[in-house]
């Protein structure tokens, strides 16, 4: 099998429910559309939980099968020259290992917020019915979130404004996939 192209990876963008994953992956979605010349494919965690099969849940097994479901859609994705954005809460530090051990270029980008401010920003409601005791697993309020030792990226979204997280964000991958500035 020839090497990976150096312009082809899957940044995977982790943090628990509402850190800004997929407001950044979309954004860097439309950016690099808009900038590069490159096939990419934007996967948001919540969207394919919904097309992968409805009996999908969120307990521990679910949440693995789902990971891998994502890990094998961005193995098939980059074998077509496409690089793919992934927006998903993986929350436990071996799901994560194990994107990275299947992904040849793989991108960890870990959006660092509190529970508190992320329930602040929750317009789904879903951290009041977690501390209502609604969920058995919640990251970040009955389930820790695990984080990586080393992602290639952490940004604080509580402290950084999404503008500045956004141009950091871009840059970052740009120079991790390799692009001419």
């Amino acid at each position: 099998m020839n090497s990976p192209s150096a312009t082809l990876g899957t940044i995977w963008i982790t943090g628990i429910t509402a850190s800004g994953k997929t407001t950044l992956g979309r954004t860097l979605y439309e950016r690099l559309t808009e900038t590069r010349n490159c096939p990419l494919e934007f996967l948001d965690g919540d969207k394919l939980r919904k097309r992968l099969d409805k009996t999908c849940g969120h307990s521990m097994e679910d949440r693995l099968l789902v990971v891998g479901k994502i890990v094998e859609i961005a193995q098939e994705k980059n074998q077509t020259g496409t690089t793919v954005i992934v927006s998903t809460v993986s929350h436990k530090k071996a799901m994560r290992d194990y994107a990275r051990a299947q992904i040849p270029r793989f991108m960890e980008v870990y959006l660092d917020c509190s529970p508190e401010s992320c329930a602040a920003r929750d317009y789904k409601g879903l951290y009041h019915l977690a501390y209502e005791g609604e969920y058995d697993l919640f990251p970040g309020v009955t389930e820790p979130y695990e984080p990586s030792d080393a992602p290639e990226l952490t940004l604080n979204t509580e402290q950084i404004p999404y503008s500045k997280c956004a141009n950091i964000l871009y840059r970052e991958v740009v120079l991790f996939l390799g692009m001419k500035s």
